[in-house]
C-alpha cells in the first residue's frame, strides 16, 4: 500500500493527497459549530460533520503514509523543517481522531434522538441531556484538530518553499531554487544548481 501512495502519475502524492484533511476537517468544523447554534439544522449538519470528520481522519492517514513514501523517494533528510513537519503530523492524528470519534457520537445521539418516541421516553430525555454537550465537545475538537492540521500544512509547507531540506538548492531533488522574495522561486527539475 506505501509503495502507491508514493506517486500519482509520476508525481509525489503526497502534496495531493494532505489537501483532503486541509480541507475536510475545516469544513467538519464549520459543520459542528452550525449544529451546535442552530438546532434546526442539526438533523442533516450532524451528519454531515461526522461525513466530513470521517474523510479528514482517514485524509490525515493517507497524507502520513505518503509523506513517509515521499521522504523514501527523497532520501533520508534529518532536517529541522522536515522533522519539525512530522512531528506535527503525528501530534496531529491523535487530535483528528478524537474530533472523528466525538462527530460520529454527535450523530448517532441526534439519528436516536430523530427516531426516539413515546415508549422511549426516559432513553430520549438522557439523549437530549447529552446533545449539547456532545456538540460543544465537537466544536472544540474540531477547533483543536483544525489548528493542528494547519500547524502541519504550514510547516510542511515552508519546508519546501523556503527552501529548508536536503536539495532545496535545485541539487539532488531540485524542488526549489533559492529566490530573493521579490521573485518567485526557482524550479529547477534538471537537478543543478541555476535552475535553468
Amino acid at each position: 500500500m506505501l509503495a502507491e501512495l508514493q506517486t500519482l502519475n509520476g508525481l509525489p502524492a503526497h502534496p495531493f493527497i494532505v489537501h483532503l484533511p486541509v480541507v475536510m476537517v475545516p469544513l467538519a468544523l464549520v459543520g459542528a459549530i452550525l449544529a451546535l447554534v442552530r438546532p434546526s439544522w442539526r438533523s442533516w449538519a450532524v451528519p454531515v460533520t461526522a461525513a466530513f470528520a470521517t474523510l479528514g481522519f482517514v485524509g490525515v492517514q493517507l497524507a502520513m503514509m505518503s509523506g513517509e513514501g515521499l521522504e523514501e523517494l527523497t532520501g533520508e533528510g534529518g532536517e529541522a523543517a522536515i522533522e519539525r513537519h512530522s512531528q506535527l503530523a503525528e501530534q496531529a492524528r491523535p487530535m483528528v481522531f478524537v474530533f472523528f470519534a466525538v462527530a460520529v457520537a454527535a450523530a448517532v445521539i441526534v439519528y436516536l434522538l430523530d427516531r426516539g418516541t413515546e415508549a422511549q421516553a426516559g432513553r430520549t430525555a438522557t439523549l437530549r441531556k447529552l446533545a449539547v454537550p456532545v456538540l460543544a465537545l465537537s466544536v472544540l475538537t474540531g477547533a483543536l484538530a483544525t489548528a493542528w492540521v494547519y500547524r502541519t500544512g504550514h510547516s510542511g509547507a515552508e519546508s519546501v518553499w523556503k527552501g529548508e531540506g536536503e536539495g532545496s538548492d535545485g541539487g539532488e531533488r531540485g524542488e526549489v531554487g533559492e529566490h530573493d522574495g521579490d521573485q518567485p522561486p526557482i524550479v529547477s527539475t534538471d537537478h543543478d544548481a541555476d535552475g535553468d
